[in-house]
């Protein structure tokens, strides 16, 4: 048995509310154009809307051309620029991650290829281990070959993991597994860190990321882990229902005391307390530290029984709570666990 913090079926279905969208579901909702032209020439003919919103801006639609589908996103025209470089800056090295086939610069747009699922649904299914490491791998490479060109990801979480697959007679074949949604990419620097935004998804991020930075690419590490496990176990493990809340806790308190529990031992957190410096976050990673007790106890994951003893060895490997010490996306790419697949 997986700890026994387990996330309930209710608990999916907050999940499944809370993040992002179900890009099966289309909105008749309508739209300023019916068809848009990209600097290549190519038409764009909009289908359906699959996410609207007008504050903050958000634009997202699943158009035509050809006999092809492609998804069209509005970006910021503040970050317009930010993001064709980073494009341009993987184009030709990156195989594993979602790059924009096209560009509607008048409409702050960007055109990528559609994929038909994402890892967060597909994984309810019930995929062998060997598709469920193939998938795992893939959007591991694909992280890979950002942080060789120091790019990070900053919101890595299993929605962010695109696949294209099919159903055969001797089960689920996958035909292509890409990480998506760059838009809140970074280029950082050597010897940089990014400080002052609380990145990514609170389910699926760092400690170091509640603690608005200093966020590297161990961050991006330490979200993956978590999308492995619930890839594996079908948990988020850090999702909170309203019924486990107590009266004035936030949900956000509830995922660090959790992420203290199942993943520092003294040594991390030294090493995390370290690496924040004089963050203001200090304090309530050390009260929540000291909340532990014989009545509240931690539940490291590597004592979780039922749990892969080489799986056990990759996710404590990735979730060392000093993010100095965690391994990298190409060291984990060569872990013992993802031998085959």
């Amino acid at each position: 048995m997986v700890d026994s913090a387990r996330l309930s079926l209710k608990g999916i279905a907050i999940v499944r509310a809370t993040l992002y969208r179900n890009i099966s579901t289309i909105s008749s909702a309508p739209v300023d154009s019916k068809e848009y032209i990209g600097q290549s020439g190519r038409h764009y003919s909009i289908e359906g809307v699959l996410q609207e919103e007008t504050f903050p801006l958000r634009r997202v639609y699943l158009a035509t051309a050809g006999n092809q589908k492609f998804i069209l996103k509005y970006v910021h025209e503040v970050n317009f620029k930010d993001l064709q470089d980073l494009n341009n800056r993987l184009r030709g090295g990156a195989n594993y991650v979602r790059l924009a086939n096209d560009t509607i610069p008048e409409k702050s747009m960007f055109v990528f290829q559609y994929f038909a699922d994402h890892l967060l649904r597909l994984v309810q299914k019930d995929l062998p281990l060997a598709v469920t490491k193939r998938i795992l791998k893939d959007g591991l490479r694909g992280i890979a070959e950002l942080h060789d060109q120091d790019i990070v990801h900053t919101d890595i979480k299993a929605d962010n993991v695109l696949i294209d697959w099919k159903e055969h007679q001797d089960g689920i074949v996958i035909e292509r597994v890409q990480l998506g949604d760059l838009e809140d990419a970074a280029y950082i620097p050597p010897g940089s860190h990014m400080i002052g935004k609380q990145t990514g998804n609170w389910m699926w991020r760092s400690p170091e990321a509640h603690a608005r930075g200093p966020v590297n690419k161990p961050s991006d590490i330490f979200s993956f882990a978590l999308v492995c496990i619930y890839a594996v176990y079908k948990r988020v493990i850090f999702a909170v229902g309203e019924e486990e809340l107590n009266e004035g806790v936030e949900p956000l308190a509830v995922a660090i005391e959790r992420q203290i529990s199942y993943f520092a031992d003294e040594e991390g957190l030294s090493g995390f307390l370290e690496h924040l410096g004089d963050n203001p976050w200090v304090p309530i990673f050390e009260v929540t530290r000291d909340g532990f007790n014989k009545d509240n106890s931690r539940k490291p994951f590597s004592l979780w029984e039922g749990v892969d003893e080489d799986f056990k060895n990759l996710i404590c490997a990735m979730t060392n709570f000093d993010p100095e010490k965690r391994i990298t996306a190409r060291e984990a790419l060569a872990h013992k666990w993802f031998e085959g697949a």
